[in-house]
């Protein structure tokens, strides 16, 4: 008589178990796909709120988030901006629109903070999308660095050893983060 004992298999099948349902609640995305009705509906909004640019990636929240859809919308100087919408495809956000990078635009805005980013809700300047001079010189001063390249997004820093920050997409598809002082000489490459 055979006495193979279960306690070995009952032990693979409880740790498969408990492996799938780990992935399965950690893995993948939280957010879901969008139904291609409210994807135009939510992209139209958001490139109407902007002002022009072109749609890289559209989401609906989940229960995590706070905004219905999310869409990302690539302005024409290569500035990535989030557009936060609601159930009713209304902007729950405030992005910058793309008059603001505009240089010498009467309808760009002027910043309010010195260091050239637009305010945030809170009036810190960190990871807000730079405008106006401000963002041509410091992507100028970063291709420069970099050696070409394009910039994806540029941000205000409130770190002490730099001001600036842009983000440069490679031809070679590296990402390089170029930090820059208030006079846009280079700090760092983060490569």
């Amino acid at each position: 008589m055979r006495t193979t004992s279960l306690r070995p298999r009952l032990a693979a099948v409880g740790l498969t178990a408990a492996l799938a349902l780990t992935l399965g609640a950690c893995g993948g995305s939280d957010d879901e796909t969008l139904s291609s009705g409210d994807r135009n509906k939510a992209e139209a909004a958001a490139l109407k709120y902007v002002g022009g640019g072109a749609v890289t990636d559209a989401e609906r929240g989940d229960g995590d988030d706070t905004y219905a859809y999310q869409v990302e919308v690539t302005l024409p100087n290569g500035t990535d901006i989030d557009v936060e919408l609601d159930d009713s495809f209304k902007v729950t956000n405030s992005p910058p629109k793309a008059s603001a990078f505009a240089t010498g635009s009467p309808s760009a805005t002027p910043p309010a903070d010195p260091t050239g980013a637009a305010p945030s809700a809170g009036g810190s300047a960190d990871d807000q999308p730079l405008t106006g001079d401000t963002l041509t010189q410091a992507s100028e001063a970063a291709l420069k660095a970099a050696g070409g390249g394009k910039v994806t997004e540029t941000s205000g820093s409130d770190d002490p050893d730099h001001a600036y920050e842009v983000d440069v997409l490679m031809p070679d598809g590296q990402d390089l983060t170029v930090e820059l002082d208030e006079g846009f000489k280079v700090t760092k490459i983060d490569r």
